[in-house]
C-alpha cells in the first residue's frame, strides 16, 4: 500500500497510508496528516491512485522539497525524500517497479517503453536483446514511438547497424513504387500471389523454417532462402529491442559472403517509419534518385539501385523488419519480389513466435529452477534454533508472498547464556530484489550484533552500509531488541518499523509502542534518530512483532485487516495473549489466514512472539 513514512520531525516513526486525496498541514501548531482537508493551515496535498501519486505545494516556494529540490507540483517516485519545514518523510509505494513503470517511458500512444524491472524477463523477448513493437490505434498513429524515439523526431539515430539520415522529407509516391499490405494468413498469401514458381518457393521456405526453434539458426536460414529466391545483393533482418528501445540488426548477409554478420545496411528512416506506420511492405525503385536516402560516400560507391522493406507481423504486432537491396542495375526488384518477401515475412513471424514461446518456456523453467534454489537458500538463512533463556520464550515464522521474501527475522544467540538479539525487518517491495536486499541486511546485522550490544549502534552502522550498497529506492524498516537474563529486560531500537504490541497479563489488555527511528538506507547519516529504549515484562506478559503483511492482509472484498488502526491486531493479541509464544503466533496467523480466505496473499507475512515465563 503506498504510504508516507516519517523519518524526522514531530511525527518521526509514523507511517500514513495514502488514499485518493491526502493532506498535510498544521493543526493547532502541529503537523498533521488527514485524508480530508481538515488540517487547518494546509501545507501540501498528495493525490492519486494505485502506485501513481502527485504532490502539490500549497505554501510558499521551497516549502516542499523533493530530494532537495523545491517543487510546486511533482509526480512522486518510490523512494523520494520529501522535506516539509523541519520534517522529512519518504514515499513508499511498496512495489518500486510498478511505480517506475507508471512514471517513466509512457508513450503518447499509451503503451510503455521503459525497461523491465530488475530480475524480471523482458516481455515478449526472443533473447537478451530483442523485443516487439505493438502498433497503436489508427487515431494515434502520428504519436507512436520507434524504439523510444518519437516518430516526429528528426535527430540522427542508429538502429543496430542501420544508420538513418537526420533531416528527411515525407515519403512521396515518386520514391515508393509499390506498396503491399502485410499478409496475415495463408489464404491471403495464395490469393495475392499468382506466380506458381514463387508459390513453390514459399512452400519450400515454410517447410524449412517450420521446425527451427533456435533464433540464430532461424534468421540465417531465412536470409539463405531470401537470397536464393530474390535478386538481393545485401540484406538484413532487424528485430525490436524493447530494452534498448531500438531496432537491432540480428542477422545480415551480402551475396557471395554467406555467414557474414558484419555487413552494414543503410536505409531511410522515413521508409522505416512508413513501414511501421502503415504496416505495408514497400518497394523503392530507384535508390540513387531518392534524395530521402542518406547518400553518404559508401552509398554512392556501392550504387544501390532498389530496396525492399517489409514488416514482420504476428497477431497485430510488428516484431521487426526485413530490408533487402540491389546494387546491380540488371538485378532489380519487382512487384512479384515484393509479394514473395511479404509472404516469407508472414512465415517468419510465425516461426519467430514459435521460437519465442519455446525460449520463454525454457527460460521460465530455468528461472523457476533458479528461484527455487534462491528460495531454499533464503529459508536456510532463517534461524534454525530458538534463543535460550530461563525467563522468556521466543518464536517466529515468515510466510513469503512470492518465491523470495523481503521480510526478515533473526535470533542472534551466540553464547547461549541468556543474552541475545531479536531482529525483524521488511524491505520495500517484494520478490527477488527485496529478497536480495534482505540477504544483504542479514549479512550486516549478524556480525554487527556480535560487535555491539546496543541495538541503536547496530542500526546506525547497518544504515550506513545499506545506504552505500543499495539503490535509493530500496530501503528497509527494522527493529532490533537485546534481551539479558541478568537484567531481566529488553533494550530495543526501531528503524521505521511497525509498532510493538505489548500484552499485559495482569489486565489482559494490550498497549502499542511506536518503533520510531528512520528506515534503513533512506539517508546516510541517521545516527541521531536511533535511540535505545527499555521494555520491562512481568510474568505472563507478551510482545508481538510483525510486518505490514499482517495489517495489510486483504480479503476477497479488497478490505485490509487493519487499515485505519491497530485495534483488529490488538484484539487478536488480547484474545490469545495468555497462550505460549508458539501458540500465540500460530493463533494470530490462523486468524489472518481466515480473513484472507480465497484471496491471494498480497505481501510477505512475518510474526515474532515473545512471552515472559510465569
Amino acid at each position: 500500500m503506498p504510504r508516507l513514512i516519517m523519518i524526522e520531525g514531530p511525527l518521526q516513526g509514523d507511517s500514513y497510508p495514502l488514499g485518493g486525496s491526502n493532506f498535510l498541514g498544521y493543526r493547532q501548531g502541529k503537523l498533521a496528516f488527514s485524508h480530508h482537508q481538515d488540517v487547518g493551515e494546509l501545507c501540501c496535498s498528495v493525490h492519486g491512485a494505485g502506485q501513481r501519486y502527485e504532490i502539490r505545494n500549497h505554501g510558499p516556494a521551497n516549502r516542499v522539497l523533493i530530494n532537495g529540490e523545491g517543487v510546486r507540483q511533482s509526480w512522486l517516485h518510490h523512494g523520494d525524500l520529501i522535506y516539509i519545514d523541519n520534517s522529512l518523510m519518504i514515499f513508499d509505494c511498496d512495489d518500486a517497479f510498478a511505480s517506475d513503470a507508471n512514471q517513466e517511458g509512457i508513450g503518447p500512444a499509451g503503451f510503455g517503453v521503459a525497461g523491465p524491472a530488475m530480475g524480471q524477463p523482458i516481455p515478449g523477448a526472443y533473447g537478451p536483446q530483442t523485443g516487439v513493437y505493438s502498433r497503436p490505434s489508427a487515431d494515434k498513429e502520428k504519436s507512436y514511438r520507434l524504439g523510444g524515439i518519437e516518430a516526429g523526431d528528426d535527430s540522427d539515430m542508429m538502429l543496430g547497424t542501420v544508420s538513418i539520415k537526420g533531416q528527411e522529407k515525407d515519403v512521396g509516391q515518386e520514391s515508393i513504387k509499390t506498396r503491399q499490405k502485410a499478409y496475415t494468413d495463408h489464404d491471403a498469401v495464395l490469393k495475392g500471389m499468382k506466380d506458381q514458381r514463387r508459390i513453390e518457393a514459399l512452400y519450400k521456405c515454410s517447410a524449412k523454417i517450420s521446425m527451427i526453434l533456435d533464433l540464430e539458426q532461424l534468421l540465417d536460414e531465412l536470409l539463405d532462402l531470401m537470397f536464393e529466391h530474390l535478386p538481393a545483393d545485401r540484406g538484413s533482418i532487424l528485430l525490436f529491442d524493447t530494452n534498448q528501445r531500438r531496432l537491432r540488426t540480428m542477422a545480415s548477409r551480402a551475396r557471395g559472403k554467406k555467414g557474414s554478420t558484419k555487413v552494414k545496411v543503410r536505409i531511410s528512416k522515413t521508409i522505416v517509419k512508413e513501414v511501421l506506420r502503415t504496416r505495408e511492405s514497400l518497394l523503392t525503385a530507384d535508390a540513387q534518385g531518392d534524395d530521402r536516402i542518406d547518400l553518404g560516400t559508401s552509398i554512392v560507391d556501392e550504387g544501390i539501385r532498389s530496396a525492399l522493406c517489409v514488416p514482420i507481423v504476428r497477431q497485430e504486432t510488428i516484431l521487426g523488419i526485413v530490408f533487402l537491396d540491389t546494387t546491380d542495375a540488371a538485378r532489380q526488384f519487382d512487384k512479384g519480389d515484393l509479394d514473395l518477401l511479404t509472404a516469407i515475412a508472414m512465415q517468419a513471424g510465425i516461426a519467430l513466435e514459435n521460437s519465442r514461446l519455446i525460449k520463454e518456456r525454457g527460460d521460465r523453467q530455468r528461472i523457476e529452477h533458479e528461484l527455487s534454489l534462491a528460495t531454499m537458500i533464503q529459508k536456510q538463512l532463517l534461524p534454525k534454533k530458538l534463543p535460550r533463556s530461563n525467563l522468556i520464550e521466543v518464536y517466529g515464522k515468515m510466510i513469503p508472498a512470492k518465491e523470495m521474501s523481503g521480510d526478515y527475522f533473526d535470533f542472534m544467540d551466540y553464547e547461549g547464556n541468556g543474552n541475545f538479539h531479536i531482529c525483524i525487518g521488511d524491505v520495500s517491495g517484494k520478490g527477488l530484489p527485496a529478497g536480495l536486499v534482505m540477504i544483504m541486511a542479514r549479512c550486516y546485522l549478524r556480525p554487527l550484533s556480535r560487535a555491539h550490544t546496543s541495538p541503536r549502534a547496530i542500526l546506525a552502522e547497518a544504515n550506513r552500509m545499506l545506504h552505500a550498497d543499495t539503490r535509493k529506492d530500496m530501503f528497509m524498516s527494522c527493529l532490533v531488541m537485546h534481551w539479558s537474563d541478568q537484567t531481566g529486560k529488553f533494550v530495543w531500537s526501531g528503524a521505521g518499523h511497525e509498532h510493538l504490541i505489548v500484552y499485559r497479563a495482569r489486565t489482559r489488555r494490550t498497549e502499542t509502542i511506536k518503533a520510531g527511528g528512520c528506515v534503513l538506507a533512506a539517508v546516510r547519516d541517521a545516527d541521531h534518530v536511533f535511540t535505545d529504549k527499555e521494555l520491562h515484562l512481568e510474568p505472563g506478559d507478551a510482545v508481538v512483532l510483525y510486518t505490514d503483511g499482517i495489517t495489510e492482509a486483504m480479503n476477497p472484498a479488497g478490505q485490509f485487516f487493519a487499515q485505519e488502526s491497530l485495534e483488529p491486531v490488538q484484539r487478536l493479541v488480547e484474545l490469545y495473549g495468555h497462550l505460549s509464544a508458539k501458540d500465540l503466533l500460530e493463533a494470530v496467523l490462523w486468524e489472518i489466514k481466515q480473513f484472507i480466505g480465497s484471496a491471494e496473499q498480497a505481501d510477505d507475512i512475518t510474526v515474532v512472539t515473545i512471552k515472559r515465563r510465569g
